[in-house]
């Protein structure tokens, strides 16, 4: 078995070091140390002809990025499935974006694009793909079980089902996103954004920050939910409610006095909560959870109703529908998409892209 690698400098294919490897097993030694692999297997029939992409991030949810690669990697080979394999591992934080958009922009064929991480690893493909044409379908492997957009669809995950999903079109679905505009971005978002105490649950992306959520997943299960614990009484105190206004489709204004967070979803979970449980991933629509109260302690007991789903009956708690959203606030509050927090804003607007990304998951 000869595998061929090489090494992939500021996103684009090399001229240089090909190693020829003729030890069965070496790739899974090696892997540790180089950043993107693409691995040939002459020996193997080819599955349809096609070329495998796969874009992992190592470091998600505490290393299981990496051993579910590994395991991959061996169950491909051992079922005589895997003969053209190209794979890109991240680094950090915008390798994914950047991997994305080199593999899909001027692609002229039929390409699919197996991605292995948690939310924020799909977030960046998504928002780095080009979407303009039929051509480009994305495949998932989350990496926890309590993923947000996996708990939609299965409620058990196994590996070797998933490569079957992966290998057969007729699992692929075609899913709604969102883009986030304001004046100094412009994101996409497979799952929710939002604004407010929402956001301020996820940890800004700074190296210190990164460094101590990684600390915090290797963590034991305890202390974890003792830290997240803390984390929200924390946000919850330093919480600023803030006079605002919704626009939804140019239509219909709805004026806020005491906004404390507001949450966009294609999909009904953020963060594990089920924020918005009548949101759908397929119906073209984004479905906005408004909460506005003057009484903070209303916040608590609405975030742990909404564990189930339940914090729709509370008072303060409003749902709309819509397409498009222009959300104004008074103060600047912070802002996420797919759990990655992007700092402060005032004025911007979501909106709902229809049917345009394929997803086997």
């Amino acid at each position: 078995m000869a595998f061929r690698w090489r090494h992939a400098h500021d996103g684009r294919y090399p001229h240089g070091l090909v190693l020829k490897l003729h030890v069965k097993y070496a790739v899974y030694s090696l892997l540790r140390d180089v950043p993107s692999i693409k691995c040939y297997d002459s020996s193997i029939e080819s599955f349809g002809g096609s070329m495998y992409y796969f874009i992992i991030n190592p470091q998600a949810s505490g290393g299981r990025g990496r051993k579910i690669w590994n395991r991959l990697l061996k169950y491909l080979q051992r079922t005589h499935q895997m003969n053209q394999v190209e794979a890109f591992l991240t680094e950090k934080t915008g390798d994914a974006r950047r991997y994305a958009r080199m593999l899909s922009e001027r692609c002229m064929e039929n390409r699919i694009i197996t991605v292995i991480g948690g939310e924020g690893t799909l977030n960046e493909v998504v928002d780095g793909l080009h979407l303009d044409s039929d051509r480009i379908s994305l495949a998932y492997i989350p990496t926890k079980v309590d993923n947000d957009i996996a708990r939609c669809y299965r409620k058990r995950y196994t590996l070797k089902a998933q490569i079957r999903r992966l290998m057969n079109p007729s699992d692929e679905l075609l899913l709604d996103y969102g883009v986030l505009n304001c004046a100094s971005l412009n994101r996409r978002f497979a799952v929710s954004s939002g604004i407010g105490f929402d956001a301020a649950l996820f940890p800004p992306l700074a190296p210190e920050n990164r460094e101590e959520a990684q600390e915090t997943k290797k963590a034991p299960f305890p202390k974890r939910r003792i830290s997240y614990l803390h984390h929200f009484m924390r946000e919850l105190l330093r919480a600023r409610q803030s006079h605002g206004y919704v626009i939804l489709d140019g239509e219909k204004r709805h004026e806020f006095n005491n906004i404390l967070f507001i949450s966009a979803h294609v999909h009904p979970f953020d963060g594990g909560y089920m924020v918005c449980p009548q949101a759908d991933g397929a119906d073209g629509f984004l479905d906005i959870c408004i909460v506005s109260t003057k009484y903070k302690w209303r916040l608590a007991a609405i975030m742990v109703a909404s564990i189930f789903g339940q914090h729709v009956r509370h008072t303060g708690v409003h749902l709309y529908r819509c397409r498009e959203a222009v959300i104004h606030t008074e103060k600047a509050l912070p802002v996420h998409v797919d759990g990655e927090a992007i700092g402060a804003q005032t004025d911007f607007t979501l909106t709902c892209i229809p049917k345009k990304l394929r997803l086997r998951i």
